[in-house]
C-alpha cells in the first residue's frame, strides 16, 4: 500500500471512529508517521476529508455503473443492487460517505465533490430522455437515487443478517424506488 493510501485508510477509519474534529495529532499517532511526511501527501485536513469521499464515491462508481442492457428498468436495478450490495459489504466506507453527505463539509464544499455526481446524472438523464423517468429535474433525481441507495443500505445494515436479507428483499426495495420515478407506460391492448 502505498503511503497516499495508508494515510487515505488511517483517516477514513480514525474519521468513521471519532468524527471530522478528529486531529492531525490524532491521524499521525494512528499512522505512525511524522507531521512532515503527512503534509508532504495532504494539502490539509479539510482536502483531505473531501479528497477520501471523492475517491470513495469514484470507487462506488467504478465498481458498480458498468451494467449494459437493453432492458433500462433491469439495467438501473443492477446499478444500484451493485450500490446498495458494496455498502453493505464495506460498512465502513459507507459510513464515511454518510459522515461527510450529511456534514457541513457537503454543503460548505460542494463544488468542490461536484465531479462525484456527473456519472449519476448522465446515468439519470438517459433514462429521462428516453422517456423511462420522469421529467423531474436532473439534481431532485440525483438526491432521490443516493437517498434509495443509502437508506436501503442502512435498512438492510440493521438487520441481524444484512447480506441474506439484501439477497432476499432487494426486488421489493427496488420496486419501491421505482414505483416512484418510472413513467406510467400507458397500456396497449
Amino acid at each position: 500500500m502505498s503511503k497516499k493510501n495508508e494515510i487515505y485508510q488511517g483517516a477514513m477509519e480514525l474519521f468513521v471512529e471519532k468524527g471530522f474534529a478528529a486531529s492531525v495529532n490524532e491521524l499521525i499517532d494512528r499512522i505512525g508517521i511524522a507531521k512532515g511526511t503527512l503534509y508532504h501527501h495532504i494539502i490539509s485536513k479539510e482536502q483531505l476529508i473531501i479528497d477520501i469521499y471523492k475517491q470513495l464515491m469514484f470507487e462506488v462508481e467504478e465498481e458498480c455503473v458498468n451494467v449494459l442492457s437493453e432492458d433500462q428498468k433491469e439495467s438501473t436495478k443492477q446499478v444500484f443492487m451493485g450500490i446498495v450490495k458494496w455498502f453493505i459489504t464495506h460498512p465502513a466506507k459507507f459510513h464515511y460517505i454518510n459522515i461527510f453527505e450529511s456534514s457541513p463539509y457537503m454543503k460548505l464544499h460542494f463544488e468542490l465533490v461536484e465531479e462525484t455526481k456527473e456519472g449519476p446524472k448522465r446515468f439519470i438523464m438517459q433514462k429521462v430522455n428516453m422517456g423511462i423517468l420522469k421529467a423531474y429535474k436532473t439534481d431532485m433525481i440525483a438526491f432521490f437515487d443516493f437517498a434509495f441507495t443509502r437508506a436501503t443500505a442502512n435498512y438492510f445494515l440493521s438487520l441481524p443478517k444484512p447480506l441474506k436479507s439484501f439477497a432476499d428483499e432487494f426486488d421489493t426495495a427496488f420496486d419501491m424506488y421505482w414505483d416512484g420515478v418510472a413513467q406510467k407506460q400507458a397500456l396497449s391492448f
